[in-house]
Parts: C-alpha cells; structure tokens; sequence
C-alpha cells in the first residue's frame, strides 16, 4: 500500500474535480457572455461547489463495488457494513457501504487437528485492512474467533459455507 490513499486521495481527487469544474464553468460564463446571454455570479461558485459534492458522494457509494471489483476470483466478500451519519443526513435513506469483509478461498490452511483456518480480511473505507484468523470446524458447524473458543453457528453462516463448500 502506498502512502497516497484514504480519505487524503479523496480530498485530492475531490480538489482536481473542483478545479476542472472551475476551468470548465469559467469557459462556460465566457461563452455565454460573448453570445449575449451572461450567466449570474453566484453560477460560477454553485457550479464547482455541485461537482465537488457530486463526485464525493458518487466516490462514496461506489467505493465498495469498486474494492469487490480488484479482488481476485478466489475471494470472496462474505459480509458487508454500513454507515449512517448525522453529517450526511442522505445516508438515512440510503447507506454507503463502509466496510467489508473478505474471505481468500485458497489461503485456507488446516490446523492439525482436522479443521480448517481461514483468513478474514476486514476491509474499511479510510482504515487500514487487518487480517484475522479464524477456526473453522465444518464437520460440527463451529467456527472460532481469534483467541477465543469454538461457537456453534447457523448453517447459513458466510464463513462456515465460504470455507466448507470447497469440501472443508
């Protein structure tokens, strides 16, 4: 990972957008003023100011089906989170997704004693990604968190069907 990511990216990308947005407007209120028809004052600020919030909330809500997008085949999202800000009141009708995690089918490794590990990627928007371990026992239906005991767990549960499914 480079050092030029998270939210720093989005500022800058969110800056280049309003400068063209500005280059793009100010030509736009030149034209229209040469043909006789001037535009207000206020349309040159208004302008850049809604390209600048259009292309972050676009970046927001897409930035989860653009991280799904770079995953390799072999992964696998298995769960998704999403967040709601009183800042961002728009996220009350509709949340972004902030947050996902990850399943690599082929990094699966058995631990000995006839179960399965499998690393959890959790992924956030502006967060680095952490990688978690987690037991899986497809036999008993249990999974088990790091550090932790064995838990049984639905039969539907993501991690369980992710892992076992590939014959455990």
């Amino acid at each position: 990972m480079t050092g030029f990511s998270g939210i720093g990216s989005d500022m800058i990308g969110t800056l280049i957008v309003g400068a063209g947005a500005a280059a793009l407007m100010y030509a736009l209120l030149h034209l229209t003023r040469k043909l006789g028809y001037p535009l207000p004052k206020w349309a040159l600020p208004a302008g850049i100011g809604l390209a600048m919030i259009g292309y972050a909330t676009w970046n927001e809500y897409s930035w989860a089906s653009r991280v799904k997008a770079q995953l390799p085949d072999r992964a696998q999202v298995i769960a998704e989170g999403q967040a709601r800000s009183a800042l961002r009141p728009w996220t009350y009708l509709h949340a972004p997704v902030a947050r996902i995690a990850v399943i690599d089918r082929a990094a699966t490794r058995p631990d000995g004693q006839g179960h399965r590990i499998a690393r959890v990627l959790l992924v956030e928007r502006w967060r680095n990604t952490v990688a978690v371990e987690q037991g899986v026992d497809c036999e008993a239906g249990r999974l088990r968190p790091p550090e932790g005991e064995w838990q049984r767990v639905a039969a539907d549960d993501p991690v369980l069907t992710t892992i076992c499914r590939e014959g455990g």
